[in-house]
């Protein structure tokens, strides 16, 4: 790639320096302005270029576009955006491995999708190079060995309208991949101060939940369970609906703690019980999570997720009219349980091991004014039922 480099890149560089020493004390003029170093800049990044060179120039042309101090915010946002894409662009012709320097130069791209405006984002990393290295990147630890890098994709992937075919395949196995290092704590909750996954986490999560291609890890997650051969399909359906029951858990502490507010709080909830749904108690996932094994998963995340919710609603009052909306919904899911024939084996499971829980949540909705007309009703400890063995 080095006899690839173009040789007349720090000139380049070095004239945009000192261009911008000259504007930054002169002004702008009819010969130099702000724009002809950005232009520069957009125009280099149309060569072959090293890391260190896509790190100066992405420097240069985000300071003059900052010396340009009349700029509308909009309009920043619009030209940061620009300059991301184009340096995005050169890393994906050039074919790059993401390591060392490429590690930062990317890193510095995501930062600037992380301040975009999403009325323009949406647009900007859509092309099919761009797309094409984006999900290779994210779903090769050849391509990129760095695993928070891999997340970090994310952001950008979770500004396309919707997965193509294979884009979901890809995004996928990218996701089944990573989600062993996804944190709830760390990226999936608001936390001040701390840039957070946790919006472009969940808005892949709801466009994959359209992509066939998930029909197939429900399909073999379902025979891995049947045969007691857990495989990655299993796995991964398990982490997904640990890493929603904790983030509802994360956030229930912070909320206590002043760490976030009560607005994020609602929304972390919100989104998941909707993954929740989506993922456990859809009609074309509720025949794997009868299963043994990953039956008692969903019934854990049932319970403390309902759990959390109630528990979060006291603090919650400013917003008591989406919080009765929260309630239905669950009331909607726990009606889909105790009616659904699959999900029999999830019922029984639920007043076996759950019984406490169960009378806790009952009362704490009743005293509330809102109970839950369709939770299962716990048993008494001689009653026998029919359930899956723990």
């Amino acid at each position: 790639m080095e006899d690839q480099i173009n040789h007349s890149t720090p000139s380049v560089l070095a004239v945009a320096r000192q261009n911008l020493d000259i504007l930054s004390t002169h002004g702008e003029s009819d010969t130099l302005t702000y724009w002809d170093i950005v232009r520069s800049i957009l125009d280099l990044f149309r060569t072959s270029l090293s890391a260190q060179d896509v790190l100066k120039a992405l420097e240069l042309g985000w300071e003059a576009l900052r010396m340009k101090n009349e700029l509308s915010t909009r309009t920043m946002s619009m030209k940061r955006l620009i300059l991301a894409r184009s340096a995005t662009l050169c890393m994906a012709q050039q074919g790059v491995r993401v390591t060392g320097l490429w590690e930062d130069a990317l890193q510095v791209v995501i930062n600037h999708v992380r301040r975009g405006d999403p009325i323009f984002i949406k647009n900007v990393f859509t092309s099919y190079p761009l797309k094409q290295w984006i999900l290779s990147v994210f779903s090769d630890a050849d391509l990129c060995p760095n695993y928070n890098i891999r997340l970090d994709l994310l952001t950008i992937i979770s500004t396309w309208e919707q997965l193509e075919a294979n884009d979901g395949k890809s995004v996928l196995l990218g996701l089944m991949q990573l989600s062993v290092y996804l944190d709830a704590e760390e990226h999936l909750v608001p936390n001040t101060g701390v840039p957070s996954l946790e919006v472009s986490w969940f808005s892949v999560m709801c466009k994959l939940n359209k992509c066939e291609h998930l029909n197939e890890v429900y399909k073999k997650a379902l025979i891995q369970m049947q045969t007691l051969s857990v495989g990655g399909e299993a796995r991964w359906l398990n982490r997904v609906v640990e890493l929603v029951t904790v983030r509802t858990e994360v956030a229930k502490k912070r909320l206590a703690s002043g760490w976030i507010r009560a607005s994020d709080a609602l929304l972390v909830l919100e989104s998941s019980l909707f993954l929740l749904a989506i993922y456990v108690f859809s009609s074309r996932s509720n025949e794997t999570f009868s299963c043994r094994g990953l039956v008692q998963v969903a019934a854990v995340a049932l319970i403390k997720i309902i759990t959390s919710i109630v528990d979060m609603i006291p603090a919650l009052r400013t917003y008591i009219y989406r919080c009765i909306k929260m309630i239905d919904t669950v009331d909607q899911i726990l009606k889909v349980v105790i009616t659904c024939p699959r999900l029999q084996s999830l019922v029984s499971t639920l007043r076996r091991d759950h019984g406490d829980d169960l009378d806790r949540i009952s009362q704490h909705t009743y005293r509330m004014g809102i109970p839950l007309q369709f939770l299962p009703e716990s048993i008494d400890e001689d009653t026998t039922i029919n359930c899956p063995q723990r």
